[in-house]
């Protein structure tokens, strides 16, 4: 599903692949009460004509990186239809945000694997680096049924072979620790999630000082904005660099850098998260990213402050 995160695409075609693309459309922003569940959907008419008998697998990412969208039991109940009529699928279920919820009750985490006939085709992946903030420790998990987990183990051990074993033992007790009460929470899973939303709640404020319009996410931590309101300099539009060698440049790709250059804050073009049919499908949207210390994000603020309020 586009945007998707890119080493996706890097690994399908390592391992022989050819990558086939389905992006989540968005609804106009007068549609939707502004977050990521109500903007992006998938359309399930376009998912099915995409799968053909060569279709082997079908990458899931939920919550969603780059939009913040959580998919409802409904739209995994619909996935899990679709792949049931193709005997030849296996879905990878990436979850490595499961536990950066904003609203559980409403929006609750769903592991496609549940849902009935799906966990013998279902290989679900996580990790250590989002839950625990240690991305640079590479410590994570394939949970599914034995056909699967014995694919993934032969090839862990002609690829990276293991993880530091030190890093390993650490994340194992950090794993049972996690559920004992931790900072005034009932866990410390409860405690991630009620940090991120506090620091996702500061830079949604952040982002109206500028006219940008934040899509609430649902999950994890990025965010994204629309940006069809905010006007630049037209010369952004017209340079070409190395990265992105087209003229004209991406509106998002060159909002981005003006904002990086005038304004002093950064973020994500989400074309990069595209291929080269789909990216006009980002063009009015920026990712902005809330895992950050709170001095960052408070001096992203000043910094909107000083150039949006002068």
């Amino acid at each position: 599903l586009e945007p998707a995160f890119d080493i996706y695409s890097a690994h399908v075609k390592m391992a022989g692949g050819v990558p086939k693309y389905v992006p989540l459309r968005s609804k106009p922003l007068e549609e939707t009460d502004h977050t990521a569940n109500a903007m992006f959907y998938l359309d399930f008419d376009e998912l099915e004509q995409a799968v053909s008998p060569k279709t082997k697998a079908f990458i899931l990412n939920s919550p969603h990186n780059p939009t913040g969208k959580m998919f409802s039991r409904k739209e995994l109940e619909k996935i899990s239809e679709i792949v049931q009529k193709n005997p030849q699928m296996t879905v990878i279920a990436d979850e490595v945000y499961e536990y950066i919820l904003f609203d559980p009750e409403n929006s609750p985490h769903i592991s496609i694997s549940s849902l009935p006939g799906m966990f013998d085709r279902t290989l679900t992946l996580s990790s250590s680096g989002k839950t625990f903030s240690c991305t640079g420790w590479k410590v994570g998990w394939a949970i599914g049924p034995a056909h699967l987990t014995r694919a993934v183990t032969s090839v862990q051990q002609w690829v990276n072979f293991a993880v530091a074993t030190p890093n390993q033992d650490a994340i194992a007790v950090c794993l049972k620790k996690a559920h004992e009460p931790y900072e005034g929470h009932a866990s410390y899973y409860e405690y991630l999630a009620a940090e991120y939303k506090r620091k996702r709640d500061l830079l949604v404020n952040s982002l109206k000082i500028t006219g940008i319009t934040p899509i609430v996410p649902d999950g994890g931590f990025f965010i994204m904005g629309e940006t069809s309101k905010v006007e630049f300099p037209k010369e952004y539009m017209e340079e070409v660099t190395d990265a992105m060698p087209t003229n004209p440049m991406p509106r998002d790709w060159a909002m981005s850098r003006w904002m990086t250059k005038e304004v002093g804050v950064t973020a994500i073009p989400p074309s990069a998260f595209h291929e080269k049919e789909s990216v006009h499908l980002a063009k009015n949207l920026l990712r902005f990213a809330a895992c950050k210390g709170d001095e960052t994000l408070l001096e992203a603020q000043r910094r909107f402050k000083a150039y949006f309020e002068k």
